[in-house]
């Protein structure tokens, strides 16, 4: 059978009953509803990750309603701020890229956060940054656009989230080239959607963002290179990132991008294992079928399992090179 957006939100909405074959008889979750705190705005990957978990979760939890609450601001700082403060019994889990906007929240001391507090479930989606630019820009390759930063202060601008590892990259690289950040004309956004909105409407020069989350803008940006140590020609045609400055004579590092998580407070998991058991038990039942694995195909959405032991060393390996380089900021 051939899945396509418009069957599957109609099965979903039409025939629940269906959706949830695999747990019928099942006991309703402790809570009445669950929602998932996006700590950006409506439209990124994170966002877009939490309402396909919204729509089928519901079948693995007994039905119980799956909502999505987007808390943007400060880089996610808001957001996750928010989320620790609400009630740790089950009602409310995470969708966020980790590393790296709660990992440079932490470490640049906004909202007052703690690493901490933080239970990260599984890592469902992991991307590379790349390089961007608008297919209207007279860039092919990262020469190029490194002689027009150097030689014209000012003249190219670079769309940001303040802080994420994709701004960590373009200042490591400028650095490396002893070239000044004030070259560049920095223009700052909340989140990816509105980010991949700018490059792909020609308000920016360029930017460094997550390769797989930028797919929906394929059409419209031209990548120059991919933070990568191989090239991914099926997705984007261009060079990995030190390939792509070997005749600048550079290297940088390669800082591993987006690890959208689903994650909950860490007290939850102490003051209520078995409620925590049931909804990491329920979730992956929903990554296992193949109804959510079509409908994430078709929204080339991410749908790994790595699980809370592999997604805690991949997230603390990220930390620590942040901790590194927190300080060009």
């Amino acid at each position: 059978m051939t899945y396509t957006r418009r069957t599957l939100l109609r099965t979903a909405l039409a025939a629940p009953a269906v959706l949830g074959l695999g747990t019928l008889g099942a006991n309703a979750y402790p809570a009445r509803k669950l929602s998932l705190v996006v700590p950006f705005d409506a439209g990124g990957s994170a966002d877009r990750m939490a309402r396909a978990i919204a729509q089928f979760l519901p079948a693995e939890l007994g039905e119980t309603p799956v909502t999505v609450v987007n808390r943007s601001g400060g880089s996610g700082a808001l957001g996750h701020s928010w989320f620790v403060r609400q009630p740790d019994d089950g009602s409310f889990a995470l969708v966020s890229p980790v590393n790296p906007y709660l990992i440079s929240n932490v470490l640049r001391g906004q909202g007052g956060l703690n690493w901490e507090d933080f239970h990260h479930i599984n890592g469902q989606w992991q991307d590379y940054y790349a390089v961007f630019v608008n297919n209207e820009q007279p860039y092919q390759t990262m020469a190029e656009l490194v002689a027009d930063i150097r030689d014209n202060p000012g003249k190219v601008s670079c769309a940001i989230i303040p802080g994420d590892g994709g701004h960590i990259s373009a200042l490591i690289l400028l650095e490396t080239l002893g070239i000044p950040e004030t070259n560049v004309n920095w223009v700052t956004y909340d989140g990816g959607g509105p980010m991949r909105t700018a490059i792909a409407g020609n308000q920016v020069t360029m930017t460094f963002t997550a390769a797989l989350g930028s797919n929906v803008i394929k059409d419209q940006v031209r990548a120059l290179a991919v933070y990568r140590s191989e090239p991914d020609p099926d997705r984007w045609d261009a060079p990995v990132i030190n390939e792509a400055l070997t005749e600048l004579g550079v290297e940088v590092p390669v800082l591993a991008a987006d690890l959208r998580c689903l994650s909950v407070q860490s007290s939850f998991v102490e003051k209520h294992p078995d409620v925590y058991e049931e909804l990491v038990a329920a979730y992956k039942r929903m990554l296992e079928r193949d109804d959510f694995k079509a409908f994430i195909a078709e929204g080339q959405i991410g749908g790994d399992w790595l699980g809370p032991e592999a997604t805690a060393a991949s997230l603390q390996q990220s930390y620590d090179v942040f901790s590194r380089y927190i300080s060009q900021m």
